[in-house]
């Protein structure tokens, strides 16, 4: 094929199926990733904000809702941009502020980490419902704003937030220290694809392939931030 009926293929598979990762347009259409990803560059794509970015869709496709979210088989993409970015304009938009788990729920992640960073970086502010945290504006004015009407809804139900609880602490079938090991070479080399870094703890011994190492970077909802 030349390269013009490649990118037209790129985008004709893609929007077949609506969305799917790098690494399986690649495999489909017999290509490396680097060119299925220079065509969608020409095209325009979205990333998913959750699921670590690996899910990929035509920028015409996404139908978003009132808060800019739309997804597809848990994929969730946001016309915000990243995970980082969706959390600060959800919270800032909304009438009485986010907690923990609603947040959670719309999309389909863990959001921990960067509500954390938001608050350090005073790009947000919170305060105590009951139990439950919510995440309001940094504006004092909106802030106040959000605050009257979450406290409007009443108390809140009794125990703790009904944030996602898994049963297991490690992925099924993968040893902790394996894990462990991947964790620690992810650190040392936060660059690396998880084929690179598969490639890296099978020589020091450990049989973790490339789908084991996604496998575990999504369970743990880690952001890596090249593609796979």
């Amino acid at each position: 094929m030349t390269a013009s009926s490649t990118d037209a293929q790129v985008v004709t598979t893609l929007r077949q199926l609506t969305s799917s990762t790098l690494g399986n347009l690649a495999v489909r259409l017999g290509v490396s990733r680097r060119t299925v990803q220079r065509a969608l560059l020409k095209h325009g794509y979205h990333t998913s904000c959750n699921r670590n970015g690996t899910y990929l869709t035509l920028q015409e496709t996404p139908q978003f809702d009132a808060e800019g979210l739309w997804t597809h088989r848990q994929a969730c993409f946001s016309a915000h941009g990243t995970l980082m970015q969706t959390v600060l304009q959800l919270v800032k938009a909304s009438t009485a502020g986010k907690t923990v788990a609603e947040l959670e729920g719309q999309l389909h992640t863990r959001v921990h980490n960067q509500l954390s960073l938001l608050l350090r970086e005073a790009r947000l502010a919170r305060f105590y419902w009951g139990r439950h945290t919510v995440y309001v504006s940094d504006e004092a004015d909106r802030a106040a704003r959000q605050r009257q009407r979450r406290l409007a809804q009443g108390e809140p139900q009794q125990g703790p937030p009904a944030s996602p609880k898994r049963s297991r602490p490690h992925p099924e079938g993968i040893r902790a220290e394996h894990v462990i090991r991947l964790l620690v070479q992810m650190i040392a080399t936060p660059q690396a694809s998880t084929a690179s870094l598969a490639k890296k703890l099978q020589a020091e011994g450990i049989a973790l392939h490339a789908p084991e190492v996604r496998r575990i970077i999504e369970f743990y909802a880690l952001e890596k931030k090249t593609a796979r």
